[in-house]
């Protein structure tokens, strides 16, 4: 055996080292083209808002197959249209008052939307359902107050909604249930459900939404006002993100604010909950994980728009201009370069079919709309997954070769 290897590398020394030094090169030269093709794959640009409704879209959920519903501004005018999975529009703001007074829209766990087009009201469309009704009062006494955000938690074989709510004086907190798992027909289930009193926010903070957390357990988001302002202005008082932390189960008692985690600066503009029920309140400065156990962890990383996507991620989108994106899974983040800026001023995104649609504004004001195919990282279709999958295949043909020669060499000099 030592004779045999003696003898092959006595014959083959110069032909070996030739080999060698080639696909060294051939690492290195493969090494440099993955990395051109590093940028994210799959992004599209178009100066439109909607096929089917082109404007400003200002808010939008997206559901299956297509569908959509979406609140817009086409000629200083809002509207609310819903598009289904057969490409047909129906207008289902159209006998509101006020479209863009609007303060949410919040998806139901049976693909119903709920909004609250006037005081002491939430309307229930059944879009998955010839697009049927439910008005539902909220009455206290005399009480006129509006609903700025409604989450829904599931409790069971029922759920239940927690409100915040414009009062009188203050921003508060309002719970509804126990609503029947399934809300149609209309007079089923809301007939058990109870409307609490509404629990006031303390004076200097106002509530802008709020998000399921756990069982009975709620997060509120708002901002706080500071007494004293910033060294800039020090008489001019500031305004504060603020965390609220509440517990509330059915019944007629009102929601408990059981603590409070003020955040240094920026605005927090969007409140995802995650497959595992933890939460992620992204920001304009920083965005904050919370945990069921309600601890947090604070995540340096700005954005202007966040949603999740099928596979549990988080893609945090950033202000006109920016090279790259966020994406946030199992608690890490990985930044995404992109093959030219951010070429939008985005104001609200979602992700429907695993394609992340981002809609905003151009520099003239035009309504556009950025697509990003949240598969397409890697995959063979893509550059990138292209390049690693012919170098992983270039190499095992290379190394199968050199591995058989010198296995035959090996055998002939025995």
């Amino acid at each position: 055996m030592a004779k045999g290897w003696r003898g092959l590398l006595e014959e083959e020394s110069e032909h070996q080292w030739l080999a060698m030094g080639g696909f060294f090169v051939f690492i290195i030269i493969g090494a440099l083209l993955i990395q051109g093709t590093s940028t994210l794959p799959g992004v599209d640009y178009r100066t439109n808002g909607l096929g089917e409704m082109d404007g400003r879209v200002l808010e939008i959920i997206y559901g299956d197959s297509g569908s959509y519903t979406a609140m817009v501004i086409n000629n200083g005018e809002g509207q609310l249209f819903h598009h289904n999975n057969d490409v047909e529009v129906h207008d289902i703001g159209g006998e509101y008052p006020d479209v863009l007074g609007l303060s949410f829209i919040t998806e139901l766990h049976d693909g119903s939307i709920a909004v609250s087009p006037q005081n002491n009201t939430l309307d229930i469309i059944h879009v998955n359902a010839e697009m049927e009704r439910t008005v539902l009062p909220l009455t206290d006494g005399e009480e006129q107050f509006d609903v700025l955000d409604l989450a829904e938690q599931q409790s069971e074989d029922s759920y239940r909604w927690l409100m915040v709510t414009d009062e009188a004086e203050s921003s508060g907190l309002r719970g509804f249930g126990p609503v029947g798992s399934a809300l149609l027909p209309v007079d089923e289930p809301m007939k058990n459900a109870d409307l609490t009193v509404a629990t006031p926010a303390p004076s200097n903070i106002n509530w802008r939404m709020v998000e399921s957390l756990s069982d009975g357990q709620w997060v509120a988001v708002g901002s706080m006002s500071s007494v004293f302002g910033n060294d800039d202005s020090p008489a001019t008082p500031t305004k504060h993100p603020v965390i609220g932390f509440i517990t509330w189960n059915e019944g007629p008692t009102a929601p408990m604010l059981t603590s409070i985690e003020e955040i240094d600066k920026g605005e927090i503009h969007s409140l995802i909950q995650l497959e595992n029920g933890t939460l992620l309140a992204a920001g304009t400065d920083s965005a904050l994980y919370i945990a069921k156990d309600r601890t947090t962890t604070s995540i340096d990383v700005a954005s202007v728009s966040a949603s999740i996507d099928e596979t549990g991620k988080v893609w945090l989108l950033g202000s006109k201009g920016s090279t790259s994106v966020i994406r946030f899974a199992d608690g890490e983040l990985e930044t995404l370069p992109l093959s030219r800026p951010i070429p939008l001023n985005i104001e609200v995104a979602d992700v429907s079919d695993d394609i992340l649609h981002a809609h905003g504004v151009n520099e003239n004001g035009e309504p556009v709309t950025y697509s990003i195919d949240t598969l397409a990282i890697g995959s063979i279709e893509s550059g990138r997954g292209f390049l690693n999958l012919m170098f992983v295949a270039i190499s095992s043909v290379v190394l199968g070769v050199m591995l058989w020669t010198g296995s035959k060499r090996l055998i002939q000099n025995q």
